[in-house]
Parts: structure tokens; sequence; C-alpha cells
């Protein structure tokens, strides 16, 4: 079996490939298929070969060389030792087993198991996976329905595998047989070692117990599986007679009945009607006969050592055989005397294997290869009762395959066939015999062989609708449709029982039970004698029989209502005529079950029938002294009209329900049916013992939880929105509070909290818990908390448009609340995680459909819902039941939790109990446990640290604390999930693809719920956590590079992100939310540095930026082009903006990198990754590999789609106020729930509805297209949002990069400038074109700014040539882009204030660059010209009445343009500003200074100063020509300064200014106001006698002021520091005193007299 290296993992790919065929549009499906097989021809020929170990193997691994797949390999002591143990438990060659040794010794740190271990489980697993592969093989060959190029190809594959080189394929057939014994001879090896074992004590072990358990069940598997392979192979004509002839030696020595004897039957099935039956013609007639005189002499008989065995195999060889008997087939014209004879010979055979316990026996073959969890009690029951010789099966370690029970119902539906087509007369026989025995002797047992038939269709065709109807009711004139008419004529009690269970078995879909419907309906004329004697089975007769019973046992003396429900069986008064009439009852109940779940005609037949009221009879038998299983059989037909469930009969049997359960229907009550006039306390009184007799055993508990659960669940009619209440409103009104809490209380408290428990039977207590959280979640879904909001919070009018009279009776009345108030008392509690605290190696060999899955899963989701639902309960409906003191209910009992979590805080092993699962095989288990976990470790309840510094007390992080024995296990667990391969034929319906994301989700969520601690996401990724800190253990699996971190970093890194049909949204979807869990991580301080540390040392920035993909035309998306026109409606958009998302990551990490290498000082690192973000990497070999470089990166602006106008204007929707549906995307963007809004549109339609408002057809066809409509708006619209956020933020990613890169780049000065004109270049285009789009030309002109800010314009590279002329013109073309965007933005002042800033630095750095010509300086001016007077209109605007920061800059841009006009010589500028009377603006500015910062708040102090420093700065720039001088002067400058008054402070006294340095920014302004003036004058020159008068005049009147400027700079004011600010106020004062000649003009005014005028 051992054969080439890592061909586990080929056959694995094939068997996946395989079981895909049954979708043949898989996309080269076939093509992989072929080549696959082609590769493996070889393994498929040496399948069934084995070496044992010999001698010379062992001699050569004792060399300590071993050679796998031509590389020799050195081995010591250890691992010879390890592999010769190897070689013993698997009797395999030496050399072989060390093979297989050395290929497992990968895996011990992902699995945790030690290497032998491995190598066993890998040993059995090739086995099996090779068998399974070749079972699918021969399955799809003998597939007629399969493509028939496919068939052919597979069945020559077959023969070069089967019969190479002309051989017959006998050869094969008996290795699989050999094989067959060996695995049983195997299985015998390993129960002697686990009872040598026990004996020593080493099944306390558990790996050795692990390890022989799974070998057991893995053997077992191989065992079935080359069960079913000789059945095909025998089939399809590979076999021989002897092959035949060895199933039977080996079925005659065979002392035990159990699995491995169930295997050889399809074969066998196969073998007989291939040798011995007539239709395949294998053999001839005399053959056949010899065959039977061989196979059945009384000599052979005696050699079986299980008689029921050989009997079963006569009567199906006698039932095959005899087709060679019908008409037709006499060949060779026997005389008739000789088949007469031989026809009674083979008459006498069969009854003689009959009573031998042939049909014993294939009762219990056909039985017993169900799972036995899942068992029917009443047919369970009926077979037992029917099984007289054969013992029960031996318990098998797995159950049976669906391939297995397939083929073995085929063979058996076969044997029936031919039994009742080739043998009538035995049939016939065995019917008179058993109606003989009867008639002699009516107490004793009579043969029941016929019923064992009918009970063995019974089984074989249950669960097979399909070949049911092909069988009987697609062919009324064929052989078994004869057999039912003739079986249901004149029945026995037992055969009419046995008739109604293989009805029931046929009737198992619409069509087939709707047929049976009319078989029933075909009422005989009723013949004489008794009442059960009638011609056929009828409709008619089931009635007469069932009132007739029930009326039996109403009739005899009521018993005391203590008795009247006491479970149990009957009382011996009770006993009915037949002792087999309870049994019959029972299946009349369950055909009628049965029917009525199956067909609409069977419901409505029996609702409407005129005479006989089903539903009365049952309460009635419900309510009459029956034994517990009858009952059940009564409450499961009850619940089988509610298929397909409708308000009538819902609320109808609702109401007969709660009259049965008050005591309406008891022996002797004379209470109406109509209106019960029971007293209150009599009904309850009632109530409560009949609910009290339903709470024994199993069968009748189980039935009325599901009779209850089918009455609460949702009528199937309603349109979705759960707004109606399961039941009337009035229920129990007159006798009790409205409602169904009652029952709730029984399904919770007494069935659930209390019974369950108590059941000794591990099934059924499985089996009830399910039933109970059944409806524990029915009562949860179908409750509908957005109707609460939706009256908060929109304008429909919930309490007209719902079901339920008002919301109020809505949330009073459903059963939601009692549920939730069930769920925090501490006995369900308890209950409820008991039923999912499993033993792991339970789950892990159960069948995924088994009780125990499913109750685990049901009970996982429950508390997944009540999570979910529990805000709403807490917050909104709990404060609504106390307010209402009419609805006042008997509060629970031990109501212990304030919330859940509290609950689980007491149960806290739920934690690593969901970890476990996640390793068991069942994905919808792994599912769901994951989901549970990702809400709980997002709870603060369970997550919260300690506030003060105790470690590990009783504050400790619950969620750490629960894990901590678990964690590594779990780790293993979840890291063989992330790597197992994904089924690419399912491609995201793929369990192991759902499951990659739900542990991603469940990391991901975890972290970002607590981001600065650690967490359990923490421990299972391979951190070491304490309570404060995250660590990694040295020892560990994130030191050794084998932790889950690793493996999500491997999936990022290197899994493809597109499929077939180009980028396929599943895998980027998986991508990106690996990325989201590195994210988490590298970001957040307690892990940053470890993070950080770790990618770097595994080349994360070199593997994630030289594999992105570029978005380039031709691309696909979801195999549609961004170009195609049905791209924006399609899901290819949604693949795109996720594409986008996951980039978003990677440049944040790229930027995060980057800034620790430039943080570490790094060069070479540094030096690395500059050169691969300029697009070449450097390889191992010193090569440098070109790829795509960060400017390539800037690949996702196109395509722009336009975001969707206002939403259409829909007549009948128009006033619905949309904010309950909203959703936000990030603090700007917001979409619309499509689940909410269709439920709102649901209920506006609702509403017209009840308002009267949509009487007309057509208006109502409006209301659903209009409906429609704004659905695929809104829908759309989400679409389009959310890819224009996706671009957004990959657009700030990229810009952030890019900051990051010029912030630390290390080139020359030339190089670096080469990278920002590439940069200016990349961005240009886009920002030149997107003005509109105002937070994308945001990021981009913040990138434009840096740049330009970070070019050295006094560098040499300005005066290079080329390179000199390339940076003028872009940087001029930048500039032109600046204007044009400050003149068309409006009030977008952010952006605008970016573009101002651009400018400003273009028009300064421009003007610094030496030895440039003025003709740059000159197309500026002439650019400032073209954009027209608006422009110097749209700065001076926003100079005067922005935003603060863009009034600075806008006024930084003026002066810029007035200094670049001065050089020009140019009046442009000024004449503009004049022509504006912005100068006068300005200069008046000056005297409201004062009362500006006095209006100015504190904390905006800083800015106002920093935006009158900017307007001085700006008349200081026009004042310094002469021409900008006389304007400044002419609009008052001097009267603005003394109106302002602020030379008059005295600063000593306290300023105007707020905060911190007030005097100091006091004086900075004043030295400000001092240069303007200085500078005005100054320009004006000296000769200006106006201007200098002026000045004398100023200092005249500030006298004081100056001398104290004065006196403080001198040193000469005791206790005032002399400032900068002090210095240079003096400095302008002496400029100002000595240009205006204040001295000498004072001088002159002293020295002249006054003349005496008095008298002129």
């Amino acid at each position: 079996m051992m054969a080439e290296s890592n061909s586990l993992e080929s056959f694995q790919t094939l068997y996946t490939d395989l079981s895909a065929l049954s979708d043949p549009e898989a996309p080269g499906l076939f093509e992989r298929i072929a080549a696959q097989l082609e590769a493996l021809l070889g393994d498929f020929k040496n399948l069934l070969d084995r070496t044992t170990r010999s001698e010379q193997s062992r001699q050569s691994l004792a060399t300590g060389k071993l050679e796998v797949d031509g590389v020799e390999y050195s081995v010591n002591e250890e691992f010879q030792q390890e592999a010769l143990r190897l070689a013993d438990d698997l009797n395999l060659d030496e050399r072989q087993a060390a093979q297989l040794f050395l290929q497992s010794q990968n895996e011990t740190d992902t699995t945790g198991r030690p290497a032998r271990t491995i190598s066993i489980i890998r040993f059995h697993q090739r086995r099996k996976c090779v068998l399974d592969c070749l079972r699918i093989i021969l399955q799809q060959i003998a597939d007629e329905g399969q493509n028939e190029e496919l068939r052919e190809f597979l069945r020559a594959f077959v023969t070069q595998v089967v019969s190479p080189q002309g051989t017959t394929g006998a050869r094969f057939v008996q290795k699989c047989l050999s094989t067959m014994a060996d695995v049983k001879s195997w299985l015998q090896g390993l129960a002697d070692k686990f009872n040598s074992a026990s004996v020593l004590g080493q099944v306390q072990v558990p790996e050795f117990v692990e390890i022989i358990e799974f070998q057991r069940a893995s053997l077992v598997m191989q065992h079935e599986t080359l069960g079913v392979i000789v059945h095909y192979l025998v089939k399809q004509g590979y076999s021989i007679l002897s092959d035949l002839e060895h199933v039977l030696n080996t079925l005659k020595g065979v002392d035990k009945y159990d699995s491995l004897l169930l295997h050889y039957f399809p074969a066998l099935g196969a073998y007989i009607a291939r040798f011995g039956g007539s239709e395949q013609r294998a053999v001839s007639i005399e053959e056949a006969r010899n065959l039977n005189n061989k196979f059945l002499t009384q000599a052979d008989q005696n050699q079986w050592t299980l008689p029921y065995v050989h009997a079963a195999f006569r009567v199906w060889w006698l039932a095959e055989y005899s087709g060679w008997y019908n008409e037709g087939n006499n060949e060779e014209n026997i005389p008739e005397t000789q088949l007469e004879d031989e026809s009674k010979q083979r008459s006498r055979q069969f009854s003689e294997a009959l009573k031998d316990g042939a049909f014993d026996f294939l009762l219990c073959l056909s039985a017993d290869s169900k799972p036995v969890e899942w068992h029917d009690p009443a047919r369970q029951g009926l077979r037992q009762w029917l099984q007289r010789k054969t013992p029960m099966i031996l318990p098998s370690p797995v159950p049976y395959s669906e391939s297995f029970q397939t083929v073995l119902k085929e063979q058996l539906e076969a044997f029936i066939e031919a039994f009742i087509t080739n043998l009538p007369d035995v049939l016939r026989k065995l019917r008179t015999d058993e109606d003989e025995q009867r008639q002699l002797n009516k107490e004793h047992d009579h043969d029941l062989d016929l019923e064992r038939f009918l009970v063995v269709m019974a089984f074989v065709f249950e669960g097979r609708p399909k070949a049911a109807f092909e069988e009987f009711w697609d062919m009324r004139d064929g052989a078994l449709m004869g057999f039912v008419h003739w079986a249901s004529k004149r029945a026995s009690t037992p055969l009419l029982t046995a008739f109604c269970e293989m009805l029931q078995s046929i009737s198992e879909d619409e069509e087939c039970a709707t047929s049976a419907h009319e078989f029933l309906l075909d009422d005989g004329a009723p013949s004489s004698g008794k009442m059960r004697r009638t011609h056929s089975l009828s409709w008619n007769q089931i009635f007469k029989e069932l009132t007739f019973f029930c009326s039996k046992i109403r009739d005899r003396p009521a018993l005391p209502q203590t008795q009247t429900y006491r479970p149990g069986k009957p009382q011996n008064d009770l006993a009915e005529i037949e002792p087999e009439a309870s049994m019959m009852l029972e299946s009349y109940l369950r055909l009628i079950a049965r029917l009525c779940t199956e067909s609409e005609a069977v419901r409505q037949f029996l609702a409407q029938h005129p005479s006989f009221r089903l539903s009365d009879v049952l309460f009635q038998l419900a309510s009459s002294g029956i034994g517990p299983r009858l009952r059940a059989c009564a409450f499961n037909t009850l619940r089988s009209f509610l298929s397909h469930k409708t308000k009538e009969p819902g609320e109808f049997l609702w109401t007969a329900l709660d009259l049965w359960i008050s005591g309406g229907y008891a022996p002797g009550s004379t209470t109406s049916k109509a209106a019960s006039s029971t007293s209150v306390g009599g009904a309850n009184s009632a109530m409560n013992s009949i609910l009290r007799g339903l709470t024994s055993g199993f069968e009748e508990p189980n039935a009325f939880v599901t009779l209850l659960t089918a009455l609460v669940s949702p009528y199937e009619n309603e349109s979705g929105l759960h707004d109606g209440l399961p039941f009337p409103e009035s229920l129990g009104a007159s006798s009790r509070m409205a409602g169904i809490d009652p029952y709730t209380d029984y399904v919770i408290g007494e069935i659930f909290g209390s019974r369950a428990s108590e059941l000794g039977d591990v099934i059924q207590q499985r089996l009830l818990r399910l039933t109970c959280l059944d409806f524990i979640s029915t009562c949860l879904e179908s409750f509908n908390e957005d109707l609460v909001i939706f009256a908060s919070q929109s304008n429909v009018a919930v309490d007209l448009a719902i079901s339920t009279s008002t919301l109020e009776s809505y949330v009073l009345l459903h059963p939601f609340s009692r549920v939730m108030e069930w769920m925090f008392n501490d006995k369900i509690a308890t209950a409820l995680f008991a039923t999912i605290h499993q033993d792991i190696v339970d789950i892990s060999s159960a069948a995924p459909d088994s009780p125990l899955i499913m109750s685990l899963l049901k009970g996982i989701n429950v508390i997944t819902l009540i999570l979910d639902l529990q805000p709403t309960y807490l917050d909104i409906i709990k404060p609504l039941m106390k307010s209402h003191s009419s609805h006042r209910r008997n509060p629970v009992p031990n109501g212990a939790f304030t919330s859940f979590e509290d609950g689980i805080i007491t149960h806290l092993s739920i934690l690593p109990d969901l970890g476990r699962y996640c390793g068991t095989g069942h994905p919808e288990l792994v599912i769901a446990s994951l989901k549970l976990l990702e809400k709980l470790s997002a709870s603060p309840r369970l997550t919260s640290i300690p506030s003060n510094g105790t470690s590990r007390g009783v504050d400790r992080n619950k969620a750490l604390a629960a894990l901590d024995d678990d964690a590594e296990a779990i780790s293993r667990i979840l890291l063989r999930e992330m790597e197992a391969d994904i089924d690419i034929n399912q491609g995201p319906e793929c369990s192991e693809y759902i499951i990659k994301i739900r542990i991603l989700d469940f990391l991901s969520s975890c972290l970002r719920a607590s981001p600065d601690q650690p967490t359990i996401a923490h421990l299972l990724l391979g951190f070491k956590c304490g309570d404060y800190i995250v660590n990694i253990d040295g020892e560990g699996s994130f030191s050794r590079g084998v932790s889950l971190f690793h493996t999500i970093l491997d999936l990022v890194v290197n899994a493809p992100l597109a499929d077939d049909l180009g980028m396929a949204s599943w895998l980027v979807a998986l991508s990106q939310k690996g990325l989201q869990v590195l994210q988490a991580l590298w970001s957040s301080p307690v892990t940053s540095v470890i993070v950080a540390t770790e990618m770097r040392s595994n080349e994360a920035f070199f593997m994630m930026f030289v594999k992105e993909n570029i978005i380039q035309p031709g691309v696909q998306w979801n195999g549609l082009e961004v170009a195609d026109p049905a791209f924006p409606t399609s899901p290819a958009l949604a693949c795109l903006s996720d594409f986008m998302y996951r980039r978003t990551m990677i440049l944040q990490y790229l930027s995060f990198e980057l800034r620790q290498v430039a943080r570490s000082h790094s060069p070479s690192l540094k030096q690395r990754i500059f050169e691969t973000l300029m697009g070449s990497t450097r390889v191992e070999d010193g090569q440098m590999h070109p790829h795509a470089s960060v400017f390539d990166l800037f690949d996702f602006m196109e395509p722009q789609y336009d975001a969707l106008s206002q939403p259409p204007q829909l007549s009948w929707f128009n006033d619905v106020d949309l904010h309950a549906c909203i959703t936000s995307l990030d603090d700007t963007n917001f979409t619309i729930n499509l689940e909410k809004l269709e439920e709102l549109l649901i209920l506006r339609r609702a509403e017209l509805t009840h308002a009267g408002r949509l009487t007309n057809p057509q208006d109502m066809d409006t209301v659903n297209m209009q409906a429609q409509e704004l659905l695929e708006f809104y829908n759309l619209d989400n679409r389009l949002k959310n890819l224009s956020l996706a671009r957004l933020k990959l657009l700030k990613s990229w810009v952030q990069l890019m900051l990051i890169m010029l912030q630390t780049i290390d080139f020359d000065e030339t190089s670096k400038t080469s990278i920002m004109l590439r940069t200016l270049q990349t961005i240009m285009p886009r920002l030149e074109s997107d003005f509109d789009n105002t937070l994308e030309a945001t990021e981009l002109a913040k990138l434009a700014r840096s740049v330009v800010f970070s070019l050295d314009f006094d560098s040499q590279s300005f005066r290079q040539g080329d390179l000199g002329d390339l940076i003028s013109d872009r940087l001029f073309h930048l500039f032109q882009i600046s204007l044009k965007a400050i003149n068309s933005l409006g009030s977008q002042t952010l952006l605008k204030e970016i573009f101002y800033t651009i400018s400003y630095r273009y028009l300064t750095g421009m003007s610094d660059v030496s030895g440039i010509s003025g003709t740059t300086r000159r197309h500026s001016i002439q650019t400032i010209k073209s954009a027209g007077e608006r422009f110097i209109d749209v700065v001076c605007d926003d100079a005067y009445a922005s935003e603060p920061t863009c009034r600075i800059s806008a006024l930084l841009i003026l002066g810029a343009l007035v200094a670049l006009a001065k050089k020009e010589n140019s009046k442009y500028v000024i004449d503009s500003l004049t022509r504006l009377n912005f100068i006068t603006i300005l200069v008046g500015s000056i005297e409201n200074i004062t009362n500006d910062l006095q209006e100015t708040s504190i904390e905006h102090v800083d800015m106002q100063l920093s935006y009158c420093n900017a307007r001085l700065s700006l008349l200081l720039q026009i004042a310094q020509t002469r021409y900008g001088a006389a304007a400044v002067l002419n609009a008052g400058l001097f009267h603005a300064i003394k109106e302002s008054g602020l030379f008059l402070i005295d600063p000593e006294l306290g300023v105007d200014i707020e905060g911190p340095n007030a005097v100091s920014k006091h004086y900075s302004l004043l030295a400000a106001i001092l240069r303007v003036l200085c500078t005005a004058l100054l320009s004006r020159g000296a000769q200006n006698q106006q201007s200098l008068e002026q000045g004398r005049r100023f200092l005249a009147e500030n006298r004081l002021p100056v001398l104290a400027i004065f006196k403080k700079s001198a040193g000469l004011v005791p206790g005032v520091e002399v400032t900068e600010q002090i210095e240079e106020l003096a400095d302008s004062f002496m400029l100002l005193v000595t240009f205006t000649g204040f001295l000498e003009f004072e001088g002159e005014k002293a020295v002249k007299k006054p003349t005496l005028m008095a008298f002129t």
C-alpha cells in the first residue's frame, strides 16, 4: 500500500475533484481528473499491494542510510528504532515505514502528535483515500445519468487498473476480498493489543487509546469501501464465479453479526443477480441449475456458523434463480412435470430458509445500516417484535457511509422485486399459512414472515422517494404495485400494521404521498364479517377503526384526573380484542402523519372531510388511558397538519390544544368545544395535571414538544416580517393570562431544565434536548426586533401595518420574552451548557446528522441568538413588560443572572470546548463554534483585566484564564484548518474556505475589541500572554516559525487572488481578512515590535510588494473587465472594492515598516527597501529582479463611477423615512441596510393595504415594482459608495507611503529630485481632473505640497540642463493647476488652502533660485493675469472671509504675488488690490485688532494673532514699493493705528491678549505694525513731507510709549527683561525718529518763541 512520497496529498486532491463530478459545469474539471489519473495509475494498480516486514529491509535500515525520491538521508539510532516500531505496527516493509516516518516529521509541530502516530494516521488516510477514489470512479461508471464520454474514459481507466493486458480482472477482485479478510485480522490484532494493554494499564495513556481507536475506525471504513468496490466490480463484469464461492466460504466462517458481515452483502447481492439470476445472462440455465444444486444442498447448510445468514443467502438466491422459470425463459423446453417438481422444491427450500430466520436476518440487514440514533421508536418497536432469531448487531466504531447504504438498499430492492416477481406462489402460500395458523390458534405466536418482508420493504425504500416512485407509483400495472394491492386486501392486524409501515416509506415526497392518498381513496366494497375485513385498506377503513378503538377506550369508566394522563402502558382492562391493535393504531397514525406532512391534497382532504374530525379523535385518544407511544403518535399526527403551515389550521390547533390541556377532551367531559365554561382554577389545575403527565419518559414529551415547536413556527405564507403571533391573541384569556407561557414553561422549565437530564439513554437525552432547543430557537428567531426600531425611528404606522393588533401586544405576547427570561435561570443555563459540553472523541466519530452533532450545533446557535438578542430584551422588552401591570406573569424561578455572560462566567469551559470542536471535522459545527467564539472573545464581561496591580486574581481576563491549558492544542487545530486545501470546484461554497474566513473573523474581532491588552487571539496566534503584556516563548511555536500567526502571514503573502475567471472576490476577501489580523497586530502597542521584527525576518515587505497585482485594462474581476457595461451592477464591483481595501492594508504595512526601518538606522535595509519601491529587488544571487514600482501602484483611480443621484421619486414611498436603515461606513459615508429596507418597504405595503389604499390590483403591482426599484437603487448605491470609500482609503495609504518616502529618502540631490518629479508626473493628471472629488483631490494636493516643500530650490538640480527645464516645467504646470483650483473650488477651504500653500511655495521658491532668468517669473505674472480679475477677487475674498487657516494662506499668496510683481516692476497686483479696495480693508482692519482679540477665545488667540501678522505682512510687502506705499498711506494707515489704541496700552497694566506670553505677543504685534509704517515712509522717500509730517505726528501722539520702550531697551526699568521684541520696537522707533527728523523738528519748535497776538 505504500507508494510515492506525498501521494496522500495527491489522492486527496483527486478525491476532491472526483467528488465534484456531480457538477459537470465545473470548469477544467475533466482535464484535471484525466491528468491526475494518468499520473496516479501506478498507485491504483498497486492499490492492494502491501510489502510486509523483511529481514533484508531491516538490515538496510540499520546502515543508517535512507533514500527517498532520489535523495539520501542519514538517520540516527532513534529514528531507526521508531521506524522499526512503525513497521511492526503496520506490518510494513521497514524501508517503506522509514520513508513514511520521515515524511511525517514536518507535521509534528502543527499537530502536536508524535511522528509515529502521524505516520500511522497518514498510512491509513492514504489507504482510505485511494479506495474512496476508486469507489467514486466505479460509481460514476454505474451512473447512467452521467456524461457518456466521462463514463467511457473512466471505464477505460478501470480496465487498466483491474484487468491490465487483457486479463479478466478476477485477480483484482480476489485481492479485494483477501484485503477484506486481512482487515478483519488486523482489527482482531488491534483488539488483542488493546486487551493486553488494559492488563498492563496502558489504556490510561490518551495517545495509545487515540491511535487504536483511529485505526479501528479507519480499518472498518476501508473494509466497507472494499465491499462497495467489489459490488461495483461484480456488476460491471470484472469478477468470476470462483469469487462468489470465495465470498460464500468467508460468510460460512463468520461467527458474529457485526458491521464486517454487513459489508459483504452488497457484493453478495450483485453476485447472486449475476450468477443466479436470468436477467444478466452471465451463465446459462444449466449452469445456474448446477449452482443451485450446489449451494442448496444439506451438506452445504451444515457448514455455516450462523444459520440465519445462510438462510438469507438461500432465499436471496432462490428469488433470483426462480427468474429462470418465468414465462418466456424456458428455453430448454423442460417438461411441465419437471418444472412443477422443481417449483415445489424451491418453495420447500424457501420455506425452510424462512424457518431458519431468512427474513428475520434480512429485516436486521435492512434496518441496521441506518444510524441507530435515528431509528423511529414505533418502527423500531415493530422491528423488535418481529425479530426473533437474529441477535442485535454488535456496535460499529463508525456509522455506515451513505454510499454503502445506497448500494445495500439497491441490492435489497432487487431482491424484493425478484421475490415478488419470481415467487408469487411462495408469497400467496405465506399469507395462506399465516391465516390458517391464526384461525387454528389465535393466542399462539404465528409465523410473521410476510410482515417481516413488508417491514424490510419499509426500511429499504425509506429515504428513497425517487426509487419508490419509479418502482411503485409510476408503474401502476407493475408487479410491485400489484403486490401492494394484494397485500392490503383482507389483511390481518399485524399485516395491516406492517403494510402501513411499508406504505409510509414509499410516500416520502409530495408526488408519492399524493399517489398513496389516491390509492387509499380507491375504496372497495366492504366484505361480510368483522369491521377490519374490508376489501382493501382505505381511508374509510382507517377512519372507522380509529373511531371504533377511540370510542372503545373512552367508553370505559372515567379514570381520576391524575390517572387519566398517567404515562406508561394501559391497564389490563383496556386490552384490545387483538393484542396487536395498539401497534396497528400506531401505524395508522404514523401513516396519516407521513401523508399529511408530504401532501397538500391529504391535508385538504382531512380538513374538509364531511363526517370524520380527525383532530377531535386524536385529542380524545390523547385524553384516554393509552400507552405513551400511541399518545406520541397522536401528537405527531397533529403536528403533521402543520406542514406548510398556514394561519387557519395553526389557530385551530392552538385553540383545540388549549381546550385539551384544560381538560376539555377528558373522558366524560361536558366542556363545550367552542367555549370552555371551566372555572379558572379548574382549568389551571387540569392544565398543570396534564402537563405533568407528559413529562415522563422520552417519546411522549418529545412528540409533544415537537408539536409545540410546529405550533410556534411562523406561518409559511406570511410576508417574512415575523410580525404576527403564531397563535390567537386571545388564547387562554378566559382562564389565565393570554398567551402561551404555560407551554413555554413546560418545554423549558420542565423538560429541558429537568426531565431531559434524567433520561438514562444518552441518545434519547440528546434527542429530547435537541427538540427543546428547536422550540427555543424558533421562539427567538421568529421575534422581529426591527419592528420596535421602526416604530421609534420611522414614520410607518407599525401598529396599523403588522398582523398583530398592536406592536405592544406583539411584544407582550410573543414567546420571545418568556424564553429569554428562562435563559437567565441558573438551571436552564446549566442544561444548555451541559448540552454543549460533550466528549471530543464522541463528536469526532459521530455522523454529521447524528443527534449528538445536531443538538450540539443547535445549542451553540441558541447561545449565539441569546447574545444577539440580549440587548433588545434587557433594554426594551423587559422594561416594557415591567411597566404593564395588566401583564404581570409569574416570574421564572431562580433568575440568577443579570446578563447571560454571568452564566458563561460560571461555565467557562465553553471556551476551550468551542476551540476543540473546531478540530472535529464537522464543518457546520466548526463554523458555529467560531461564530460564537467571535462573540465571546469580544465580550467586555469576559475579557476585562483588573484595574489594580493584582495578577491572576478574580478580575483576571477570564477568557485567557479559561484557555490556559488548552491554547496550544486549539491553536494547532486552527492552524490545521487554515492550512487545509480549498476545493476549487466549490470555491467560496467550500466548507474549508468558510472555516478559514470564520477563523480570521474571530481573530480580527477579538483583536479589535481589545487592541491594547492581551486577548485569546494573541494566545492562539502563538504569543505568550500575561495580564498586561504580550511576548513570545523562546521554545514556543512562534519562535520556531510554526504558529498560527505564521500560517496567516504565509496565506497573505502567497495565497492566489485569481482563479480561472480572473480576480476572484472570494480569494481577495480571504487575503483581505488575513491582512486585517496582521494589521491589528502590527498597529497594536502590545505586539507592534514583535510582529514588525517577525514580519521583517520573513521578508514580508518585499514579498508583499513584489507580488502585488497591478490594476490595468484587461484584468478580469469575477469574470468581467472594468470596461464591461455590466460591471457596476455585478459582484465584480465588490471584488474590486475588496481588492482596494486589501491593497490599502498592504500599503499601510509598507509605510509602517519604512518608518520603523528609518528609526532603526539600518542603512542597508533602507537602501534595499527604496530599491524595491522604485521597481527592482535584489534576490539571493545578487541579481536585480524588476517589478512594478510604487508609482505603478497608483493604478486605482480609474474607472471613475459617478455617485448616484437622489433616490428615484416613487409615489408610494416618497414620504418613507429611511433613517432606521442607515448603516455607517465611516464618519462621512453611510449605506442602507438592504434587509432592513426590505422589511420597512414590506411594512409600508402592509400599512397601505390595511388602510384600504391598495384595493386596486394594479396599485399593488405598482407598489411591488417601486419597492423593487428602490431596493435595486440602494443596492447599487451601496456598492458605489463602498468602492468610493475603498479608493479613498487606498489613496490615503498610497499618499502616506509617498510622504514617508519623501521624508526618509537618503539619495543624492539629483536622484531625490528625479523621484519627486516622477511623483508629480504620476499624480498631476489626476489632480488636474479631480477637483470635484474634494476628498481625493485633498490627498493628492497634500502629496504635491510635500513634494514642492521638499525640493531644494537652491540646489544644482535647477541648473542642470534638461533636468532643470523639466523641473521648471513640471512645477509651473503644478502652479497653473493650483491657480485653476483656487479659482474653481469655491467654499472647499481645506483643499483651497493646500493649493494656496503650493502656489506660495512655488512663487517664493522660484524667486529664490539663483541664476534663473526672469522668464519664469514673467510667465508667472502672465499666468496670474490669464487667470483673470476673478482670481484676485477670489483670493481677496478668502483672505477676508474664509476659514482662519485659509485666510492666512490667501494673505501669504497675495504677499508672494506682490513680491513677484515688485521684481518684475509690475503694478498689476497692487492695482487689482486697490481696485477691490482690499488695501483699505487691510489697513482698516488694524483699528479693529484690539476688539478682535478681546472677542477671541483663549484657545483661538494664537490663530487670530497669526491672521493679524499675515495681514500686516501683506501690507509690508505692498509698502515696499513707492506705488504700494502710497496706497497704504492713502488708505489711512496712521489713522487706523491711532484708532486701534495699541500703542497707548501700558503692558505693565495688562494687555488685551489672553493666554501665556501675552506681553511678548503684544510687543510682537506692535513691532509688525511699526515695520509696515516704517517701510511705507521709507518707500515714499524723504522728499514726501506729507508722509514725514504724519510720522512725526504719530511719534508725538505716542511720546510716552516711545520713551517707555527706549527705557526698557536700555535696561532702565527694573524687573523688565530686554527681549528681542523690545529691541526691535526700539530700533523701529529710532528709525522712525531719525527718518522723520522728529528730534530736529521738536527742537525747532522749542527754540522759536510764540508771537503775542492778543490785540490783533
